[in-house]
């Protein structure tokens, strides 16, 4: 049975809320004007981040993708990995 939450398309929207969050966070640091609400930013876009990632495994993994969580397992740390998979990943994915 396939979740629908599992798709690529919620990943997609989630990596773009995290470079939002994360843009608008350096922004806010970088002025000096709203310190902690830039941290608050940047640590809400890393958990987002998170959720991210753990769709597409999820997704990757109920889809038998393989190859897809090993790329996700590799490209964790860069950041990009989430964002690959929603533009890119399994074509048979909702």
């Amino acid at each position: 049975m396939k979740y629908t939450l599992l798709s690529k398309w919620t990943v997609l929207g989630l990596t773009v809320a995290t470079a939002g969050m994360l843009t608008g966070g350096i922004k806010l640091l970088g002025g000096g004007g709203n310190t902690p609400a830039g941290i608050l930013l940047i640590v809400v876009g890393a958990l987002v981040y998170g959720i991210a990632w753990l769709v597409a495994l999820f997704d990757s993994i109920q889809e038998r993708r393989f190859g897809w969580v090993l790329g996700l397992i590799v490209l964790f740390p860069v950041v990009v990995g989430p964002a690959i998979y929603g533009l890119l990943g399994p074509k048979n994915t909702k």
